[in-house]
């Protein structure tokens, strides 16, 4: 089993996490700007180390995510919903104010990039489940990517994420019948 290192964005995110998991080898990204050397260091990582991307649920959070997920091979994505990473005011969004639990919870579901996906997903599947296109859709998907924890998306990012996590067209039928009882 290879060694994982966890990509956060802030100081604050990493101190959050070293509070719960002491031991875990971090590296942030310093915010939304990412800087070309880090990109180099995780690349070089990627070679001998699983990156696990726990990033902000947030539109700079998701940049991230976007940017080191087309350039590693080793990738885990770990997600919480936004709900769950607000700051005592309501003003902020960060891992660095999610509750112990919900930062277990996240990294214990985190999920597996897989490269040769056998996922039978198609545009028209999502249209047709009412996944996209429909004005129920937005918060159709919240519900699907919550139980699913993939993160927070829209039509084409649940697209994307449904095919690179391999799930299939029975597993969205089985949570979307599960949701609606």
């Amino acid at each position: 089993m290879r060694p994982k290192i966890f990509v956060v964005e802030g100081r604050n995110d990493s101190s959050r996490l070293k509070q719960i998991y002491p031991d875990l080898q971090i590296i942030t990204t310093n915010g939304s700007a990412l800087d070309p050397d880090k990109v180099e260091v995780l690349k070089e990582l990627d070679q001998t180390h699983d990156i696990v991307l726990f990033l902000d649920p947030d539109h700079a959070g998701e940049r991230i995510r976007r940017l080191l997920g087309k350039s590693l091979t080793n990738v885990y994505h770990a997600f919480l919903d936004q709900e769950l990473a607000h700051s005592k005011n309501g003003k902020k969004i960060g891992i660095e104010h999610a509750s112990t639990e919900n930062i277990v919870l996240a990294l214990k579901d985190m999920q597996n990039v897989v490269y040769d996906s056998k996922s039978d997903v198609t545009h028209a599947f999502l249209h047709e489940m009412k996944l996209t296109g429909n004005p129920d859709s937005k918060k159709l998907r919240a519900k699907l990517s919550s139980i699913l924890k993939i993160g927070h998306v829209n039509g084409k990012t649940l697209y994307q994420r449904l095919k690179i996590f391999n799930i299939s067209k029975d597993k969205i039928i089985e949570v979307l019948s599960g949701a609606s009882s």
